[in-house]
């Protein structure tokens, strides 16, 4: 009798997720289907334990050439990039290459400033070093308040060549493999097929933007795809790419590592990862910007789920809010769904 409980109960159980998949795709299709003076221009990816029951692929990568976007799609993910040169860097961490209160000067002895010695790689990862440019003194003490930045990651992506032995373009690319990341890359020395042109509307009007490749790639040029980066979510929070601990590092609030984020509210930092404070369900989050793209990867721990959402129209460089419109609304939609 006990038996048929359960299986009564798992069979209820079931019917009620599909049930809830099915109106969160109803919801999302109603969203992106709506007439709109700026339609929806790129992928949605919604992954569940590792098992993709929505995705979608609209508009154009090329509009000149009218070329569609496709699943393959591969577009320049801003910051997300940042969260995959944390990830290399905590990944030397756990081979013992480096440790993270040890002062930059140690890997980059090339600094001639006098805070390399007391910036730690700590501050570099959550942006409470104060280093506004190389030659110049600190905003503020390290450890003592946040601002956001590229000039940290780039220091970075240079440690873990002195620590690895290997360039940062390799370091990445060998990630990527090891994760099954097809249409990931870092920028340099790859010709391209299936990346997207990224455009801007200004007064309406859509300007293709440059496509500035291997400039601060560690902190906002790196390429994915939507599917890629579900790859990515479920290597990274399934535990095949950091030891426990250390994944519980990256994800752990830092002290004076929090800011106002345009979306998502106040959020806090971990390494290369944010943690909004105003839900109930935890959430791990990145969002991107780059010239013409706009990016989010979203992660629900407890239901495992992935939201990934990649566009290259920037409807509105001034008011990002703007341009994360759709972001924003899919993860309200997703939310609800938790």
């Amino acid at each position: 009798m006990t038996q048929r409980i359960l299986f009564l109960i798992a069979i209820l159980f079931s019917f009620n997720h599909l049930f809830a998949q099915q109106q969160t795709i109803r919801r999302i299709d109603s969203l992106l289907n709506a007439p709109s003076q700026t339609p929806f221009n790129g992928v949605v990816v919604l992954s569940t334990n590792g098992k993709t029951f929505y995705r979608k692929a609209a508009g154009y990568a090329n509009f000149g050439q009218k070329k569609a976007i496709t699943n393959e799609s591969e577009f320049i993910i801003g910051s997300i990039s940042k969260q995959i040169t944390a990830v290399i860097v905590l990944r030397e961490l756990d081979k013992g290459r480096l440790r993270l209160e040890d002062p930059i000067r140690r890997y980059l002895p090339q600094l001639t400033e006098k805070w390399a010695d007391t910036v730690t790689i700590h501050h570099l990862l959550t942006h409470t070093h104060g280093i506004t440019a190389l030659d110049k003194p600190l905003a503020f003490k390290p450890g003592s308040r946040f601002q956001y930045g590229f000039i940290s990651y780039d220091l970075l992506s240079q440690i873990v060549e002195k620590t690895s032995g290997q360039s940062y373009p390799d370091l990445c690319n060998a990630l990527f493999r090891l994760c099954g990341m097809q249409h990931s890359s870092h920028p340099r020395g790859r010709s391209y097929k299936n990346l997207c042109k990224g455009y801007v509307l200004e007064n309406r009007e859509r300007k293709e933007e440059p496509s500035y490749l291997d400039v601060f790639a560690a902190a906002g040029g790196l390429v994915s795809s939507g599917e890629d980066l579900v790859k990515w979510n479920n290597n990274l929070h399934g535990g095949k790419l950091l030891v426990d601990s250390t994944y519980r590092l990256m994800i752990s609030k830092k002290e004076n590592a929090f800011r106002d984020h345009v979306i998502l509210g106040t959020v806090d930092y971990g390494y290369g990862i944010t943690l909004p404070h105003q839900f109930s369900v935890p959430e791990l989050c990145v969002t991107g910007v780059a010239q013409g793209f706009i990016a989010m990867d979203m992660y629900f721990p407890f239901t495992k789920t992935s939201l990934v959402v990649l566009e290259n129209i920037a409807t509105d460089m001034q008011d990002l809010k703007n341009s994360f419109y759709y972001h924003e609304q899919l993860l309200k939609i997703v939310r609800d769904a938790q």
